[in-house]
């Protein structure tokens, strides 16, 4: 019998379209993978209450399918309805964060951070930036002055530098951070501004190895569709690592191939459609 194709895609600036939505091309085709006996499991920095509810949109409950958040911290199977990982920070990594950046009312501009969880966004101040993904995320902002304000586990910190930070200046942060906690945490740094910190070893690449041992003795030929940089370790576990037209060059370098169209064209479905994948 031929192997089943396992295709794990990152969601915004891949298989979603600009407007956060999935085209109905791309329901369709998702459908068409399942019902030939393949996978199509979104892997995203989305959070799992977000994930599930546009993976609606894929009806991807109904399809027995799985899903993982966070960048690969949660990973669930809708079919045995069960958590494949569950990961969060301990409280001594938040307090430690927040004692190192937390600064009462201040006029100088500071780094910003914020701690993520399912249904809070907790910082240390409003900004646009955060407030547009918050709501993107359907996630509440809640400006904290204490980490005891902080009523659920958190799945990610994200440190923010101030602009105008020089790539010299962000990689001495990022060096410290490293220092201080890369023993123990998943340190990565994304657009030389964001410093982000998650439970040891989470990443797209451990949860994408965790899919496929968790799908033995099935086996399955891989392919992994991104755009940024927390796309890479995916790349690095997969058989088949494909770039999207509108990709970092990053990406592209370690890629096999790059789709001919760009998220806003359903460059994943047909990428797969057109090189007669599925």
């Amino acid at each position: 019998m031929d192997k089943k194709i396992l295709i794990l895609t990152d969601c915004d600036g891949t298989l979603l379209s600009d407007d956060y939505n999935f085209s109905e091309f791309t329901i369709e085709t998702t459908r068409e993978i399942y019902e030939k006996g393949h996978l199509l499991i979104p892997i995203t920095a989305r959070t799992l209450k977000n994930l599930k509810n546009i993976s609606n949109q894929l009806n991807l409950e109904e399809l027995n399918g799985i899903i993982a958040a966070n960048n690969g911290a949660q990973i669930y199977d809708f079919k045995n309805k069960k958590f494949i990982l569950n990961s969060v920070l301990n409280k001594q990594i938040i307090q430690n964060v927040f004692n190192m950046y937390y600064k009462p009312k201040s006029d100088q501009k500071e780094d910003k951070v914020n701690f993520t969880s399912e249904n809070y966004v907790y910082s240390f101040g409003h900004s646009e930036n955060t407030l547009k993904w918050s709501s993107i995320m359907e996630q509440e902002n809640c400006v904290i002055s204490s980490p005891d304000e902080i009523k659920e586990e958190i799945t990610s910190i994200s440190i923010i530098t101030k602009k105008g930070t020089t790539i010299q200046e962000f990689e001495t942060k990022l060096k410290k951070i490293n220092e201080l906690f890369g023993s123990d945490y998943k340190i990565d740094a994304y657009h030389n501004r964001v410093i982000s910190i998650a439970p040891k070893n989470i990443d797209k690449g451990y949860a994408a190895k965790l899919i496929i041992e968790y799908l033995k003795p099935k086996e399955y030929i891989t392919y992994g569709f991104g755009d940024s940089y927390n796309d890479i370790s995916l790349f690095n576990s997969v058989d088949n690592p494909i770039a999207m037209l509108n990709g970092i060059d990053e990406l592209k370098e370690i890629s096999k191939d790059t789709t001919k169209f760009d998220n806003t064209q359903d460059g994943v479905c047909r990428y797969l459609k057109d090189n007669k994948i599925i």
